[in-house]
């Protein structure tokens, strides 16, 4: 397995080198931006496995920054978690809605929160159960419910495994059961990226649409527990 790397955004240069000493001494590949658009030019580019941004981060900030990734359908299921230094309300909702994985009030400890996303990170690389999905077009006169495969999880989408192609831009009806709580997620959602693998079976991107936030933290808890 080739190196896992993390790109981190943050704005203090102190705080920067001790997350980026931190993760590497632990056998991360850590690449580093001091400000959100060049935090949005590595993801494109590197395409990480983890995405920490510090929520403030002068022009673009850690939200907007965040929301321009998810666009990029290769970073639409990347775990992006926004630091931030205090625990607003109106803040969280905001980077929610810009679609992170986590928002995560920093900790008087930089180590604790670094420690619990090297565990995030480590439980995802484990977690490679395939998870049973029901799907179905909306609008699609005469469709059926189909049963797929999810192979990736995330707080804003999932990797759909299909045996049929369907197009980027087609709205899905699907239902899946959260694994730990045994509860029924029923969630439309938008294909964003598709493609073919070589099984000849067909990996679907698809982002939720207007996911409820008690839903979405259920999801991001079992992603990470």
């Amino acid at each position: 397995m080739g190196t896992t790397t993390v790109l981190i955004g943050e704005r203090f240069k102190r705080f920067l080198q001790f997350e980026t000493t931190f993760l590497a001494h632990r056998g991360f590949e850590v690449l580093t931006a001091s400000d959100g658009t060049r935090a949005v030019e590595l993801a494109r580019a590197r395409h990480p496995r983890l995405i920490l941004l510090d929520l403030e981060m002068g022009t673009t900030d850690g939200a907007t920054a965040c929301a321009a990734m998810r666009r990029d359908p290769t970073l639409a299921f990347t775990p992006i978690v926004i630091l931030s230094e205090a625990d607003a309300p109106d803040e969280r909702e905001r980077c929610l809605k810009a679609g992170c994985t986590k928002f995560v009030v920093k900790p008087p400890k930089p180590a604790e929160v670094l420690g619990s996303i090297a565990q995030m990170l480590s439980v995802r690389q484990r977690k490679v159960a395939r998870m049973p999905v029901v799907f179905n077009l909306i609008e699609a006169s005469g469709g059926r419910q189909i049963v797929g495969m999810a192979s990736d999880l995330s707080g804003t989408g999932l990797l759909l495994l299909a045996q049929r192609l369907i197009l980027v831009g087609a709205e899905l009806n699907l239902e899946f059961v959260i694994p730990t709580t045994n509860e029924t997620v029923k969630v439309k959602g938008k294909v964003i990226r598709t493609s073919q693998n070589a099984e000849g079976s067909y990996e679907i991107g698809v982002h939720f649409v207007d996911l409820p936030r008690e839903t979405q933290q259920q999801i991001v808890d079992y992603v990470s527990s």
